[in-house]
């Protein structure tokens, strides 16, 4: 361009000054035609590269919003479920429980175990119980208006009747905790029912646990998500277990063989995509892994989902998020107008410059020339060219960086936050509410890590198990809060004892883990004696009408090899602390590996 100008102000100083006005006036529509053509060409590949990124940005910020619905959903969703679990678990393992069961006729026995169980549904969130038991086949349930109070036996189970399977499956899988979605035809319920096997020994006495009312539980908990958010749970062969829309869910699944009747089927009408979510959930398997994504079309609508395993129920949970309606792409359109807008915009600023440094020079070139020929040169005896200023950039610049701080800042805020709230899911994963110590998973990472550093160093770990002498009593006798009481108590002495770099747990019940970093086993057993000690010399807290209650807990210890197995530690501490309790409690036993430590 710089010399196309050159030449015609070449000729320009050959022609007639007549020429002069007409050859200005035929640049300015040349150019105008020129910014047209350059506009369209760096808009159309510029709108394409900047809606790519914006997919790209969209895509990533969507899985990653995926993954924390996910993580979200499935801790609230848990919390309900794993209370009345731990609650039934509690139940079946009950000794009056188990006593009546081994001897269902016992008057006696029935009415200590009705009690039991009465005290147990006023715990229940839906306030309700059933227990079935083998040896007679009676079933026994109560609901939360005591409807059935004094005639808590409902009927007797048969073996062949379609309405009795789901227990005789229960029995013949020999699963310890099942959780299904199925009606009670005999009751006239359908409820989320926890099933867990009432054991004695390698003998199974019974099932027993509650219920959740499924249309409160889905309107509570699995109606939550939120417009554009739909939370489902499948089991391993993806049949549906929970649903908002109840008619998609996959009644009697435990009794069923076969293929599911009511299964993702429902949700995908490709089958891509069915592959697709069933591959997310392989993956799961075989993946350090907590959720999986990935897009799939619904109904013709592109919709991600996420997938995450849930191993306290067995069941997956897959969520779903309508992009159209979480981030319609209607609200794009602002976008492009203020993109053609800016680019318009862009395109007078173009031509008002160009008049400016490039025609109004040319037309003072044109004035200067013709001053020449007719032999009046101006005064200055060259050409005056104006130069515009620079403050309208300047200021855009500065506008930029203030808008550039606040994106800086408004991303760091989000970081923080979203940090911020993964800790606060770490540490409701991890961490006991009640005592504040490790949870058994929180334990478990910590046992593994230890042993991989022992590994590397040739060291040693050791264990303490401790357990309440008694606890059961206490709770029976004093109530729960009480046992609260004594289970912090200990949890504060055992802080108290150890040294900075131990590591206590509770592990569950009343049972304490304690890992400790010991090179023989003397600081071994001086460490457990004196927890024990310090248990026992703990205040006693005050129970039942001011009774004071006595504390102590009987202890077992292992010195661990550093490549001994997780399951073979836990096994020779369990074996030390049984050995603790055989001893008449409130002592402190170890057991010796092979080695002679």
């Amino acid at each position: 361009m710089h010399f196309r100008l050159s030449a015609m102000a070449d000729e320009a100083m050959l022609v007639s000054t007549a020429r002069y006005p007409f050859l200005v006036m035929n640049l300015k529509p040349r150019f105008l035609l020129l910014t047209v053509l350059l506009f369209i060409v760096a808009a159309i590949p510029s709108w394409l590269t900047v809606r790519a990124m914006a997919e790209n940005i969209f895509e990533m910020w969507a899985q990653r919003y995926t993954e924390k619905q996910v993580l979200y959903d499935r801790s609230r969703t848990l919390q309900p479920i794993l209370r009345e679990v731990a609650l039934s678990r509690q139940m079946a393992d009950s000794p009056a429980l188990l006593e009546w069961a081994r001897d269902p006729d016992s008057p006696r026995k029935k009415a200590r175990a009705l009690d039991e169980m009465e005290r147990f549904r006023q715990n229940f969130t839906d306030h309700s119980y059933f227990v079935g038991l083998t040896r007679n086949g009676q079933y026994f349930h109560n609901n939360a208006a005591n409807a059935f109070s004094g005639h808590e036996y409902r009927y007797t189970l048969k073996r062949g009747e379609t309405k009795d399977a789901w227990f005789f499956d229960l029995i013949r899988q020999g699963r310890d905790l099942h959780i299904n979605v199925n009606p009670d035809p005999e009751l006239g319920i359908t409820k989320l029912w926890v099933d867990v096997l009432m054991r004695d020994g390698g003998e199974i006495l019974g099932i027993a646990g509650t219920g959740l009312d499924l249309t409160s539980f889905i309107r509570d908990v699995v109606e939550v998500g939120g417009e554009g958010v739909t939370t489902l749970f499948v089991d391993h062969d993806g049949a549906i277990q929970l649903h908002r829309n109840q008619s998609f869910i996959d009644f009697s699944s435990i009794s069923r063989h076969g293929a599911a009747n009511k299964s993702l089927d429902l949700l995908f009408d490709r089958q891509l995509d069915r592959q697709a979510v069933f591959a997310a959930m392989k993956e799961l398997e075989s993946m350090h892994k907590s959720v999986v994504t990935t897009f799939v079309n619904i109904h013709g609508k592109r919709q991600l989902v996420g997938v995450s395993y849930v191993p306290e129920v067995d069941w997956y949970e897959i969520t779903l998020l309508d992009l159209d309606v979480l981030l319609p792409l209607g609200g794009f359109a602002g976008i492009f107008v203020a993109y053609v807008l800016t680019l318009l915009g862009v395109l007078l600023l173009f031509n008002l410059a160009l008049g400016h440094f490039v025609l109004k020079p040319l037309s003072q070139l044109d004035h200067a020339m013709s001053e020449i020929e007719s032999g009046k040169p101006s005064a200055a005896g060259s050409v005056q060219v104006e130069h515009a200023g620079a403050g309208e950039i300047r200021g855009l610049l500065e506008r930029f960086n203030r808008m550039a701080r606040s994106v800086i800042e408004s991303r760091l805020d989000l970081e923080a936050r979203i940090q911020e709230r993964t800790m606060a899911l770490e540490r409701l994963t991890k961490i006991d509410p009640l005592t504040e110590l490790l949870n058994r998973r929180g334990m478990t990472e910590r046992i593994e890590a230890r042993l991989a550093r022992a590994a590397r160093e040739h060291g040693r770990i050791g264990i303490l198990w401790l357990d309440i002498d008694y606890f059961k009593e206490i709770n029976d006798r004093h109530g729960h809060a009480v046992g609260d009481q004594v289970l912090k108590a200990v949890s504060d002495t055992i802080c108290s004892v150890l040294r900075p770099y131990d590591v206590a747990a509770r592990w569950g019940g009343d049972e304490f883990l304690v890992l400790l970093d010991v090179a023989d086993a003397e600081v071994l057993d001086h460490l457990g004696e004196r927890l024990r000690a310090a248990v026992q010399a703990h205040p006693q807290p005050s129970g039942a009408e001011g009774a004071q209650v006595a504390i102590s807990v009987s202890v077992g210890g292992h010195l661990a090899l550093a490549d001994e197995a997780l399951d073979d530690i836990l096994l020779h501490g369990d074996q030390a602390l049984y050995a603790a309790k055989a001893a008449g409690r409130n002592c402190y036993r170890a057991s010796r590996d092979p080695a002679g430590a």
